[in-house]
C-alpha cells in the first residue's frame, strides 16, 4: 500500500503527542511469567492519551543516549528515568513472596490478566484493553523468581512476550536484540535477533491505527547464543530488547530470561559443530596449501630440468662444425 507524503506528515503531526508501546511481560516456556523491566504498577492500560499517564513506563530507546546519565542500554522512561534491570530482578528474585500483601496482589493481577484476555479481539491480532485497566503485574511478581526461577525460552530458543501498544506510533514492526553477557548494561553486548511474531504497522515510523491493545510477540534467540549474564543474584541471564521505529522514540521495552537446559545444550552443540567445521575447513585448507606447494615445487623442478635441456641444446647448436666433426 502506498502512502502520500502529505498523509504521512499529517499522521506524524497527529501522533507526535500520542506515542508509545511497552513490553508488558515475558511468558516463559516453563510457565513462569515476569514483568517487563520498565513496567510500573498503576500505569493506565486503557488510555491512549499522555495526559492520563499511560506512557509512564514505556522505554524510550535512543542509541545516542545509551551509556550516559540519561539512559542505560535499555533506555529510559518518563516515569522512572534510566531503566535498570537489577531493580525488577531484585523484586522478582527477592523475598516477600508469601506476604499477605503479595498474595492479595497476585489475586488482583490474576483477575486483571483474565479480564484483559477476554477483551475485544481485533483482526490485526491484538486484544483491546478493557476500560478501567491498570498495570498490576509488578507487586504480584514479588518473590516469584525465588520460588519458581526465571522464565525460560523454549527448547528451540523462542521467547514469548506481550507487547502493549499505547497509541498510534507505538506500533510495529518491532526489531529485537539480545544481550547474553552484560545483564543489560553494555550497549555493545546486544546482538540482532529474528522477530518471529510481530506487532502490525504500516512499516513507516512505527505507525498504525491501533491503540490500547495487547499483542503477542515472539523472538528467536540467535543460534549458538548462551546466556551468561548476571543481574543482581540471578545468573545465566539474557536480556531481550525490542523497539519500533517511531520518529519520536524509538519506543519499546525489555525482558529478562534464561535458557531451558535443552536450549542451552542446543546452543553449545551448535557452537561445537561450528568449531569442528572450522577446524575441518582449516585442515582441508592446510592440506590444499601443502598440495599446491608440492605441485608448484614439482612444476619448478620440471621447469628447471626443461631449462637445463634447453641450455644443452643451445650449447650444441652453438658448437662449430669442425669441433663436431672432430
Amino acid at each position: 500500500m502506498q502512502y502520500s507524503s502529505a498523509i504521512l506528515i499529517a499522521a506524524f503531526a497527529v501522533t507526535s503527542v500520542f506515542t508509545h508501546g511497552v513490553l508488558d511481560s515475558v511468558e516463559g516456556a516453563n510457565g513462569v511469567t515476569m514483568p517487563g523491566l520498565s513496567v510500573a504498577d498503576g500505569t493506565p492500560r486503557d488510555c491512549a492519551s499522555p495526559r492520563c499517564g499511560s506512557e509512564a513506563d514505556t522505554s524510550i530507546i535512543r542509541q545516542r543516549e545509551m551509556g550516559s546519565n540519561k539512559a542505560t542500554a535499555l533506555g529510559r522512561t518518563q516515569g522512572g528515568g534510566p531503566v535498570d534491570a537489577s531493580k525488577m530482578m531484585a523484586m522478582f528474585m527477592g523475598g516477600g513472596g508469601n506476604a499477605t500483601a503479595t498474595k492479595e496482589a497476585r489475586d488482583i493481577h490474576a483477575a486483571n490478566v483474565l479480564r484483559r484476555s477476554l477483551g475485544e479481539r481485533a483482526a490485526n491480532g491484538g486484544t483491546k484493553t478493557p476500560k478501567g485497566t491498570l498495570e498490576t503485574g509488578v507487586k504480584a511478581a514479588a518473590g516469584a523468581g525465588a520460588a519458581s526461577g526465571m522464565p525460560t525460552c523454549s527448547d528451540d530458543g523462542k521467547v514469548k512476550m506481550t507487547y502493549h501498544q499505547v497509541n498510534q506510533d507505538g506500533a510495529g514492526p518491532l526489531t529485537a536484540m539480545v544481550d547474553a553477557t552484560s545483564g543489560g548494561t553494555d550497549p555493545a553486548a546486544f546482538k540482532s535477533a529474528q522477530v518471529t511474531q510481530n506487532v502490525p504497522g504500516i512499516g513507516i515510523g512505527g505507525l498504525s491505527a491501533a491503540a490500547v491493545m495487547d499483542f503477542p510477540v515472539e523472538v528467536q534467540m540467535p543460534a549458538g547464543m548462551t546466556c551468561s549474564g548476571t543481574v543482581g543474584d540471578a545468573q545465566n541471564v539474557c536480556i531481550v530488547r525490542m523497539q519500533n521505529a517511531a520518529a519520536a522514540g524509538p519506543f519499546g521495552g525489555s525482558v529478562a530470561v534464561t535458557q531451558s537446559p535443552a536450549a542451552k545444550k542446543r546452543a553449545i552443540e551448535f557452537n561445537l559443530s561450528k568449531r569442528h567445521f572450522a577446524r575441518a575447513l582449516a585442515k582441508r585448507n592446510a592440506e590444499d596449501d601443502a598440495a599446491a606447494a608440492a605441485a608448484i615445487a614439482e612444476l619448478e623442478k620440471i621447469g628447471s630440468a626443461t631449462k637445463d635441456d634447453q641450455a644443452e641444446r643451445e650449447d650444441a647448436d652453438a658448437t662449430p662444425l669442425t669441433q663436431k666433426s672432430a
